[in-house]
């Protein structure tokens, strides 16, 4: 059974709906967003296959409309992608994720396969749902199936399970992403959350705001822990009195319900003396910009972010998911390649403005 890329994947997918007759000539293939939605990936791999199709001359693209099934297109002269590697000859890597509901794990997701087929790998992606108990069965599952190694990307409520201290004390060829083993040598890569959390805080007091409320997932994550350690010591290095009554930290269980933005609406609504928001996640930062509006306070309440939120005009924390994925499959190699020298390897981030 042959391993493809990602977005040709989804070029073979639309090419066989061509062959059978289910597209015909002229027909609109789904849009980018309805790809994205069935194939559960990023727009960037979606761009690359569309891109691919409209290549070979079997689509058209219109600008504001969408694509076609090019009406020129003779269905007897299409030719499916010659026989690839086989996955059985390529090395198997798992790549373990705890959700695709974020950008930056889709991105994250599109860059590391796209690495691992330049590197001659193939991957096998597996997500935990946010479960710590499917996060052991996969890594199980994956050793068994006889991967060569592991990237992953721990659950949200981490406390890092045997499965996981396992992996480092075995040395098997793993590399950890945002989060990372306290006290324990492995090889990870992390995004600057600390110097991050710092500059954005920084700016925010630089603009005269004092009473900023940091709003986060409630877990112990290490990436949360070392954005909430950034934000301190903003105000630590200003001399500036921190008062922690302005911390939202929103249950996990009320975090994925419909109780969500009452939750930090009423938040919100009870501190009024709140002059501005640093959001610790991209679906914090949603979640906060939608009680600020049902508060009719917007005018009066800075946004700022960790990740993208995708909010017209809010600031946030940029981080760089292509270098993350580069410096994973290298770490990976080298391990792979009988070098063991356990490190922690920091990505810069930047401070973006819309």
């Amino acid at each position: 059974m042959k391993k493809l890329a990602l977005y040709k994947q989804i070029r073979e997918n639309i090419m066989q709906k061509i062959k059978s007759g289910q597209l015909r000539p002229t027909d609109r293939i789904p849009s980018e967003q309805e790809l994205m939605d069935e194939f559960r990936v990023s727009k960037i791999t979606v761009k690359n296959a569309l891109t691919l199709l409209a290549d070979e001359g079997l689509i058209i693209r219109i600008q504001g409309k969408g694509s076609f099934v090019s009406s020129s297109l003779v269905v007897s002269n299409i030719n499916f992608s010659p026989p690839q590697t086989s996955a059985s000859s390529m090395p198997l890597i798992g790549f373990i994720i705890p959700t695709m509901r974020t950008r930056v794990i889709q991105k994250l997701v599109d860059y590391t396969e796209h690495f691992l087929q330049e590197a001659g790998l193939s991957m096998v992606l597996s997500i935990t749902r946010e479960s710590s108990s499917i996060e052991s069965n996969v890594i199980h599952t994956l050793t068994e199936l006889g991967v060569k190694g592991l990237i992953v990307f721990p659950t949200e409520d981490e406390k890092y399970n045997e499965s996981l201290l396992r992996l480092s004390l075995d040395k098997f060829p793993c590399v950890f992403i945002d989060r990372y083993l306290r006290n324990i040598e492995t090889y990870t890569i992390t995004s600057d959350n600390y110097g991050g959390a710092y500059k954005a805080v920084s700016h925010l007091l630089s603009k005269s705001h004092q009473q900023i409320a940091l709003i986060s997932p409630e877990n112990a994550n290490t990436a949360v822990e070392d954005r909430t350690l950034g934000f301190e010591q903003a105000y630590t290095d200003q001399g500036i009195s921190i008062d922690k009554s302005l911390w939202c930290h929103i249950p996990l269980n009320i975090l994925r319900s419909e109780q969500a933005l009452d939750y930090v609406s009423d938040f919100l609504q009870s501190h009024s003396g709140i002059s501005a928001a640093f959001s610790l996640t991209e679906e914090t930062a949603r979640l906060t910009s939608a009680a600020i509006s049902r508060l009719n306070v917007h005018s009066n309440i800075d946004l700022l972010s960790f990740d993208n939120p995708h909010l017209s005009g809010v600031p946030y924390v940029q981080q760089d998911e292509q270098e993350m994925a580069r410096t994973a499959v290298k770490l990976l190699r080298e391990q792979m390649e009988d070098i063991y020298s356990p490190k922690n390897v920091i990505i810069p981030v930047q401070l973006i403005f819309p």
